[in-house]
């Protein structure tokens, strides 16, 4: 029999990383992972797992998959910016008005696809990925994943959005009549549809509204 010894960095427990960890290994998840210390651990979960990020834009998915791919030594991959390297760089909105939002969808989908069947990587998706359905099959039957939905509160993800201006230009609005991606009123009713369907691909939830995810 082969123990692994994995050493991982000590990491505040207030670090959002950690409290994000701390749901993968929940056991009811039926994940035994160590994120830090001396313990010991399976190869193939501790090395090839993959975390996929999921939830409305604002919630923290690249900020927090940035972080959680450093402090485990994972590969990190932006589903929206992976989509906006095939159109040079051009924002969404940009790519939308130029070349429709099923091209951008269609792009999205399969871009998904490929990136699910990598090993030991953190994949941040877009806030509208899983309401593609081959982005859904993709990402739900994606092996050695665990799937968390960052959940945020719809006043709190406008006043993220809001804080970012280069961000919030280069996001289309999702409602005829919407001020912007940062409209509280677009949020609510974008998620009504979408919340579900996050639900129901998570493996778990972790509530980031009062969470500051710049924190170290």
């Amino acid at each position: 029999m082969v123990l692994w010894i994995v050493h991982l960095p000590i990491l505040s427990c207030s670090h959002p990383a950690v409290v994000c960890a701390s749901y993968i290994v929940n056991p009811i998840a039926g994940l035994d992972f160590p994120w830090w210390g001396t313990h010991r651990a399976h190869p193939r979960k501790c090395f090839d797992m993959n975390i996929i990020l999921l939830g409305y834009r604002g919630c923290g998915k690249s900020t927090l998959g940035r972080q959680l791919a450093q402090k485990t030594w994972k590969d990190f991959f932006d589903i929206d910016a992976l989509v906006r390297e095939q159109y040079d760089g051009a924002t969404v909105s940009e790519i939308w008005e130029t070349h429709g939002e099923p091209a951008y969808r269609a792009a999205e989908v399969r871009v998904t696809q490929k990136v699910v069947e990598k090993d030991n990587c953190v994949i941040a998706l877009g806030g509208g990925t899983l309401m593609q359905p081959g982005a859904r099959a993709a990402v739900m039957t994606a092996p050695d994943s665990k799937r968390i939905y960052l959940h945020c509160r719809p006043t709190q993800l406008a006043q993220r959005i809001a804080g970012d201006p280069q961000g919030m230009a280069g996001r289309p609005a999702l409602t005829l009549g919407a001020s912007g991606s940062n409209d509280a009123d677009e949020i609510e009713q974008v998620l009504i549809e979408r919340d579900p369907v996050y639900r129901a691909v998570a493996d778990a939830v972790l509530d980031v509204t009062h969470i500051d995810l710049e924190g170290s």
